[in-house]
């Protein structure tokens, strides 16, 4: 009878166990799917707002009367810019809304007009994915919804543990890019000087 219940416990643990698996296995293709998913996308609203912007012309920060940035919408979401890294083939759409940093890159503070955006990401596939490569020199272009394309160089990486305004606000960043490192919880935070 105690050997007939080991077994039957032995069975319950086996069936436990291969059910947690299965589990694991569909999630991690669920998760894989949705990155996918969000590259593509991320893609094609890059295409389209490349489609709707005027012929883009190099600009450069400047003082204005009035910072704030133009966004176009599509689909219901709101679009500042567009962020390109063409080391790494990069161009990505930056949303104006900051709920959508899981999806897309986002602005979280700042404006491009005066040399104070701060623009947030992730390391998920389909957005900074190379981050591990980034390094002081490499190009950044950020085109706005007006077609000025201004142009930056990535003069300073360093990490920290929180992407608060103590560890973004770089007196000598035109433009600054923070990405939360998904599997470290650490953010890596970029400061970018003009170029001409």
């Amino acid at each position: 009878m105690r050997e007939q219940k080991r077994s039957v416990v032995r069975r319950i643990c086996l069936l436990a166990g291969i059910c947690m698996l299965l589990a694991a296995a569909l999630m991690m293709v669920s998760w894989q799917r949705g990155m996918r998913v969000s590259q593509q996308q991320a893609a094609d609203y890059v295409h389209a707002l490349r489609t709707l912007l005027p012929e883009p012309q190099n600009a450069f920060p400047e003082e204005r009367s009035n910072n704030a940035m133009p966004a176009l919408s599509l689909d219901g979401t709101d679009f500042i810019g567009i962020l390109e890294m063409p080391r790494y083939g990069s161009a990505l759409p930056v949303c104006a809304d900051w709920g959508r940093i899981s999806q897309y890159p986002c602005r979280f503070n700042g404006s491009i007009y005066d040399g104070t955006l701060q623009i947030g990401g992730s390391t998920q596939k389909g957005q900074y994915d190379f981050y591990r490569e980034i390094s002081a020199g490499d190009s950044v272009f950020f085109t706005d919804m007006q077609g000025g394309r201004y142009a930056f160089a990535v003069t300073d990486l360093h990490y920290a543990k929180h992407a608060d305004q103590a560890a973004l606000q770089r007196k000598e960043a035109d433009l600054t890019l923070f990405i939360k490192n998904a599997y470290s919880f650490e953010y890596i935070i970029i400061s970018c000087g003009a170029s001409s």
